[in-house]
């Protein structure tokens, strides 16, 4: 699957149609996974990109899920990030983002996120409950994607809104040790012991190494102690990786307890439940 964070252009300059299709050619389906009805729907992807482009938006971002068949990747899973074109150089440390998900093989309804683009870690922000829309494919049509598309660009302001009060808010100790947790937790389970023997790992476990690895900046432009800069550093962490979690090793033949670390998160479904996740977790522990 596609690393996500590598789905843009390096300056995140707006992608071409070619650039769209290398990245994530399903957006091009001519037409719907043989298996579907014939009342499934006749609103695909790439017209969605001719209507946000007639309301003045561009392609930032594209990624596909691979499938293991020949239809899976023709027709899967697929996510697009467009921004508002005489927009993009008005902004410094963030950008607004509509997201896009979609599939023409019937495993997804047609979906608008709205979202942040951090430009100084390359770090997409999907915001939660309250800020997605959702157009199921036997309704679909271009009035109704319209509808979806004015109902989400107006709540970018929101979302600016609310970004611009976590930067004015500190959180205590407790409160950013609070959102740590529960934002790893969305990938492993909190384990408030050392390693020891009878441990169960199902799946994986975590302790507060990794939620003191998981606050602590990676850069400079990070250090700050406002609900925002914590959360992004939290976030890029639970969607990147790079923590310690305890899982099974193995060493000379024998299997034991010991730390491991956090892979990037590769699923696109995944990376948007988590990210909308992360979002609703910091709006009730860090910006409460």
């Amino acid at each position: 699957m596609p690393d996500l964070i590598y789905s843009r252009n390096g300056n995140n300059d707006f992608l071409t149609s070619d650039q769209v299709r290398a990245r994530a050619p399903a957006v091009f389906a001519h037409d719907y996974a043989e298996d579907l009805s014939n009342k499934y729907g006749n609103f695909n992807s790439a017209q969605a990109i001719e209507v946000m482009n007639d309301y003045g938006y561009g392609v930032t971002q594209a990624a596909q899920v691979q499938g293991r068949t020949e239809t899976a990747n023709i027709h899967g899973q697929h996510l697009m990030a467009f921004a508002k074109r005489h927009e993009v150089s008005a902004f410094t440390q963030e950008q607004p983002e509509i997201i896009f998900y979609n599939s023409h093989d019937g495993k997804s309804s047609m979906k608008l996120f709205a979202g942040v683009y951090r430009f100084i870690c390359s770090n997409g922000i999907i915001a939660g409950d309250g800020f997605d829309q959702r157009m199921v494919h036997y309704k679909s049509n271009l009035d109704s994607f319209e509808d979806l598309l004015k109902y989400t660009a107006n709540s970018l302001e929101d979302i600016a809104q609310l970004t611009n009060n976590m930067k004015n808010i500190t959180p205590d100790q407790d409160q950013s040790h609070e959102f740590a947790k529960r934002a790893i937790s969305t990938r492993y389970k909190y384990y408030d012991d050392l390693i020891g023997d009878g441990i169960d790992l199902g799946g994986g476990k975590f302790n507060v190494r990794a939620i003191t690895q998981a606050l602590s900046p990676t850069r400079e432009a990070d250090v700050a102690d406002n609900a925002w800069t914590i959360f992004n550093r939290v976030q890029e962490s639970v969607i990147r990786g790079g923590f310690d979690y305890l899982g099974e090793r193995k060493r000379y033949g024998r299997k034991y307890i010991g730390y491991k670390e956090a892979k990037a998160i590769s699923s696109i479904k995944q990376n948007v439940t988590i990210n909308r996740k992360l979002w609703d977790i910091a709006q009730e522990t860090l910006a409460a």
